[in-house]
């Protein structure tokens, strides 16, 4: 059992999810429509779960269970009550529910996931017109996109062996489908988030988001689509696609920092001079004009199961070169590593090169160093990839763009070698 401390904690946070989704329902009520719980009901509602699942913990097993059935009975009341009405409704019944749920999770210690969930729905009760607006708007073949990207993500990927095969033993199966995935949900995101905010600032959260898992993906997803977009809207993907490579210096930093702190301290001078120049490339596109031609923007269908393969292709043809120049043509030491690392992946050479530092078996402005490096050559790929993919007008915006980023990512190389 936990104690008088843990259990005011918990039962606190419970009493703070329950206002929380109470807050939104209250709010999202109609004039004409009767209340079945609101601001005051729903915390009522959560604490009655806590203390359900503590009586549970104490031994009074029956109690949840019983506790559980007299709310969904509640819940049932509730719409039999409206059902002759003109809202029909089920929404706020299913959420009582749910949050007596989430309170029993937090007394039986899950306060975490309980958490987690509840914002999570008070999020998607929140945003109810923007989804109806998606489901009015959604196509057939959207709509089969979107169970084509099930396949790719749910069915296929688990079944795929996870350990290397073929030459140099680089080819792992599963690794090159969870790219073909990652980039699958990148483009799905960002065509989701275009028909919902429009093409500026739906490119520019996809650029965010995206930037956060893999700057990589998000190039080759958005290059694609402005691949079929009108000219005119190639600066918007660029927009997205100079974010994401503008955010991995920061996960760069963010890996080092977990891992040598004294490294990321030692990297943030040098690398301000790219995260500025993508910081005000971004800033420059975003504040361009030409809301009118947002209108134009008809991207093709993200989720082809011809385009998946074509990708996890292209990735696993990345690996086997990089991982053959490296075995051919020696190493010259660890700025060799990390330039050829670069080619497909900045993350792992990032984690190698902390530790190495950490171990003392480099100095940190070597590796501080080839990490930025390794950024540079990463850059330098993205944006031969968006100039080759995406098409004439995409490559005029970003061929100027991607080489001052990989001319000022090699600069705070040298400039950390030095420091």
């Amino acid at each position: 059992m936990p104690t008088y401390t843990q259990i005011a904690w918990q039962g606190a946070m419970a009493m703070l999810m329950g206002l929380l989704i109470g807050l939104e329902r209250q709010h999202a009520q109609r004039g004409d429509e009767a209340l079945f719980a609101g601001v005051r009901t729903f915390p009522i509602i959560v604490l009655s779960g806590y203390l359900s699942g503590l009586l549970t913990r104490a031994g009074f097993t029956w109690v949840l269970p019983v506790a559980l059935a007299g709310t969904c009975a509640i819940g049932v009341a509730g719409y039999v009550a409206k059902a002759g009405g003109p809202h029909k409704g089920a929404t706020s019944e299913f959420v009582v529910v749910l949050a007596f749920i989430f309170g029993a999770l937090t007394a039986l210690g899950f306060l975490i996931p309980a958490a987690t969930f509840a914002v999570v729905t008070t999020l998607l009760l929140s945003i109810k017109a923007p989804l109806h607006h998606l489901a009015e708007r959604l196509r057939e073949d959207e709509l089969y996109a979107i169970l084509k990207f099930g396949i790719v993500s749910v069915i296929v990927l688990p079944l795929l062996p996870n350990r290397p095969y073929g030459p140099f033993q680089v080819l792992n199966p599963r690794l090159i489908w969870w790219m073909v995935v990652l980039i699958s949900a990148v483009s799905m995101i960002g065509y989701v988030l275009m028909r919902l905010f429009g093409a500026r600032q739906g490119v520019a959260v996809t650029g965010v988001l995206g930037g956060i898992a893999s700057s990589t993906a998000v190039t080759f997803g958005l290059a694609q689509e402005a691949r079929e977009a009108a000219d005119p809207l190639a600066r918007y993907f660029a927009l997205g696609i100079v974010i994401a490579s503008t955010i991995m210096f920061f996960r760069i930093l963010l890996l080092a920092f977990v891992i040598e702190p004294g490294l990321a301290h030692a990297l943030i001078l040098p690398m301000a001079l790219p995260v500025v120049i993508g910081a005000g490339v971004a800033l420059f596109l975003w504040k361009q004009k030409g809301a009118e031609q947002e209108a134009l923007l008809q991207v093709k269908n993200p989720m082809e199961l011809g385009s998946a393969i074509k990708l996890g292709l292209f990735f696993a043809a990345v690996l086997f070169i990089s991982r053959a120049a490296f075995h051919y043509f020696g190493s010259t030491g660890v700025y060799a590593a990390g330039a050829l690392s670069g080619l497909a992946d900045v993350d792992a050479f990032t984690i190698s090169a902390a530790r190495m530092a950490q171990q003392g078996v480099v100095a940190q402005g070597t590796a501080g160093s080839a990490i930025l490096l390794a950024g540079a050559m990463n850059t330098l790929v993205k944006g031969g990839m968006a100039a080759f993919l995406g098409g004439r007008a995409l490559r005029r915006v970003t061929l100027p763009i991607f080489a001052a980023l990989a001319l000022a990512a090699i600069v705070a190389s040298i400039a950390a070698a030095y420091s």
